[in-house]
């Protein structure tokens, strides 16, 4: 038995370790193997059953010049480019995203979308969505995505997966990262990881707010784990809203099937009062502005007393003639045309569109901040890379639709092939089992305890606060009320208690009690960002500062562990070739770019 063998039920080995397993981690998982490493991937689900890659609508950009030349479909505009699509990155997202980080994506996103497509992805046609200037999304459904990245996973040898295991911690040996440890909640066994390099691909942590579009596996493990290893993070100020999304019936609470109607659809955004609200914030685009500012837009509405009976806004279609809505569906993308959302017939749930109104509330959909990397998705830690959502500089402020997707193609096999180099370099690390001893304590310590606070209930409470107090609009009162409740709930997750003692089979409660601890990190790095940044810009909006600072806050806010406090600095903005308005402005106005 190894040394650290007799601290964890299971010790696995590998060149290259990557958590989580769809969009981002396949493709880091392939470039990895491709490079002639031995990969693990631990997922918290099922290969290509999990994710936000699965629930993705979805668009996937690339620059419409690109297109023209690389897919045959209809629509594509020649004169536009990968430059003109870094600008229109940089611009939406106010400024303060690393163009040097924004200039590779837009170049290689063509390149790694065609493999995709290459690969079986099953594309539907080409649309146009808010904050491009030309049709830049290639629409391919989540499941065909999921579907050709699991195909050549499941083709490659060199790729062993591990699923139904949450990656709880890092392990680190004398400032490297040599691995991970985690459970297999299937059977209640803590793994351990030694790995030469180790990719975190898990995402972000939608799942910490009340409406939120992301499915379950998303509350900030990867961003939590990285944090207490001492990795940095930035731009955590900026969770992302989508606008538009249901509220009732509860069965399709947060699907935003009324959000996609108003991308592709004259529709207009509306009071509880009939008026048309969004001419305050974006007169020239009104509904179809970016979503940030229609989200906040809606929340303010909200705050001001003029919501519906949800606390909701509305989106109406009712201006619009009758067989216009009827025949939408021809020019629609496929799954909307035919009012599907997944497994959900829409009709019988949405009211009649030629006559009423959809009661809409914003959700939590993206995390635009994460993990601090450079162009090779290398972090401060050596041998510790990330990728995908959950990691900072790419969108600044704010993402524009599409982004997500094209993100998991181009920075997934980067990081894929900067780890493999850095392990073949390198080899693996030696593992220290005291570490490795005190993280198993950690992740059985709810098991244990025979009383204590309950999971579910904290979790509860943690999406209330968030809900009411971290949403796209913020106030210094709120935040310090925030931070405030976090030092009780944070005491309290101290002594998380599971019921269910259940080794043996599928134990949520147990995954329940150990994401509590990444909830109330994630929680804390929003409010302190918040509070730190004095200013309105991308998806967050200080109404006790309306304006964008472009003269005092063109920066980013960077957090990182020290001892058992958070601390925070700032940066400037890496700025190449774009400047940005050094000048203060009234937010949202569009005029300034």
């Amino acid at each position: 038995m190894s040394a650290i063998g007799k601290h964890v039920d299971e010790v696995r080995r590998t060149d290259v370790l990557v958590i989580g397993s769809e969009g981002t981690g396949a493709r880091a998982a392939i470039a990895a193997a491709d490079s002639g490493c031995k990969v693990l991937v631990a997922t918290k689900g099922f290969v290509g059953k999990c994710g936000a890659t699965l629930t993705a609508d979805a668009d996937i950009d690339v620059d419409s010049g690109t297109i023209a030349k690389l897919f045959a479909l209809s629509g594509a505009h020649p004169d536009d480019s990968p430059q003109k699509f870094f600008e229109d990155m940089v611009k939406e997202g106010d400024w303060i995203g690393n163009q040097r980080l924004v200039q590779i994506h837009c170049e290689e996103a063509g390149p790694r979308v065609k493999e995709l497509v290459d690969w079986g992805a099953r594309v539907d046609k080409l649309t146009h969505a808010p904050g491009h200037r030309y049709p830049r999304g290639i629409w391919i459904e989540g499941p065909e995505i999921a579907k050709a990245l699991t195909k050549q996973i499941l083709a490659r040898p060199a790729i062993a997966l591990l699923e139904t295991t949450m990656v709880t911690d890092l392990l680190l040996r004398g400032g490297r990262c040599v691995g991970a440890i985690g459970l297999d909640y299937r059977n209640g066994k803590v793994v351990a990881f030694e790995a030469g390099a180790v990719i975190i691909c898990t995402g972000g942590a939608m799942r910490m707010y009340r409406y939120t579009t992301a499915p379950d596996e998303l509350t900030g493990d990867g961003m939590a784990a990285a944090y207490r290893a001492g990795a940095e993070l930035q731009d955590m100020e900026f969770p992302m809203f989508l606008p538009y999304v249901m509220i009732k019936p509860d069965a399709v609470n947060s699907i935003d099937f009324p959000y996609l109607l108003s991308a592709y659809l004259d529709a207009k955004a509306l009071n509880r009062m009939g008026q048309e609200y969004m001419n305050k914030w974006d007169k020239e685009r009104l509904a179809w502005t970016t979503r940030d500012v229609n989200s906040i837009a809606a929340m303010v509405e909200v705050l001001e007393g003029r919501g519906g009976p949800n606390d909701g806004t509305y989106i109406s279609l009712k201006h619009l003639p009758r067989n216009i809505i009827a025949n939408a569906r021809a020019f629609l993308p496929e799954m909307i045309g035919r009012w599907r959302y997944g497994a959900f017939d829409m009709k019988k749930f949405l009211p009649d569109l030629n006559e009423d109104a959809i009661e809409c509330a914003p959700a939590s959909h993206f995390w635009n901040g994460g993990v601090r990397v450079n162009e090779h998705c290398e972090t401060c830690i050596p041998g510790l890379y990330a990728a995908g959502e959950g990691t900072g500089g790419f969108h600044g402020g704010n993402r524009v639709s599409g982004n997500a997707l094209t993100m998991t193609q181009v920075w997934g096999p980067r990081a894929g092939l900067a780890a493999a180099k850095f392990s073949k370099q390198d080899g693996r690390g030696e593992v220290d089992p005291a570490q490795v001893a005190a993280l198993r304590a950690k992740i059985m310590a709810p098991m244990e305890r025979a009383t204590g606070s309950n999971p579910i209930e904290l979790r509860n409470r943690v999406r209330h606060l968030a809900h009411r107090y971290l949403n796209a609009v913020r106030e210094q009162r709120w935040l310090e009320h925030v931070l405030q409740e976090l030092k009780t709930l944070q005491d309290e997750a101290k002594s998380v208690h599971v019921r269910d003692r259940s080794l043996t089979k599928y134990n949520m409660e147990w995954v329940e009690a150990l994401q509590t601890e990444n909830l109330l990190a994630m929680m804390e790095m929003v409010a302190r960002g918040s509070l730190m940044r004095t200013e309105s810009r991308g998806a967050m909006f200080r109404r006790d500062f309306p304006d964008t600072d472009g003269v005092n806050w063109l920066k980013n806010i960077i957090i990182r562990r020290d001892g058992d406090a958070m601390r925070l600095r700032t940066e400037p903005a890496v700025v190449t070739t774009l400047q940005p308005p050094r000048t203060t402005y009234r937010y949202s106005d569009q005029e300034r770019v």
